[in-house]
């Protein structure tokens, strides 16, 4: 909470987290992925984030590829997005001062096939 409260009065609405090694982790309530050089990234479950159900669909549906990085590595990508049940897949305007294109390309079809899956989550069971 200290963290998001820090990120609140810089005028952000998430905070993110690296490992004890420096590696890229999550956010406080969110998985967060990256793209690099028109690669979706995120960080391995061994990095200590969260196993997000969301994270999990959209690698799922969408791919990408699990990789511990530095924090800077992320911090420098082309596209940043922030996945979580309440956010859904959601583009990244903004990295401490550093403007990004949100949503990027990337982004955007990631957002495509999570608005054309989604309703498969929502059917309910015939009983």
């Amino acid at each position: 909470m200290v963290a998001l409260a820090h990120a609140r009065r810089r005028g952000a609405d998430e905070a993110v987290f690296s490992d004890v090694a420096g590696h890229l982790c999550e956010g406080t309530s969110t998985n967060v992925f990256y793209v690099v050089g028109g690669e979706l990234r995120t960080p391995t479950l061994a990095s200590g984030c969260l196993p997000g159900v969301t994270r999990r669909l959209l690698l799922d549906w969408f791919g990408g590829t699990e990789v511990d990085e530095p924090l800077a590595v992320a911090a420098a990508a082309d596209e940043v997005i922030l996945v979580s049940t309440t956010r859904d897949v959601q583009g990244v305007h903004r990295w401490d001062d550093r403007e990004l294109p949100a949503p990027g390309p990337v982004t955007r079809r990631a957002m495509d096939v999570w608005r054309q899956r989604e309703p498969e989550l929502l059917t309910t069971p015939t009983m």
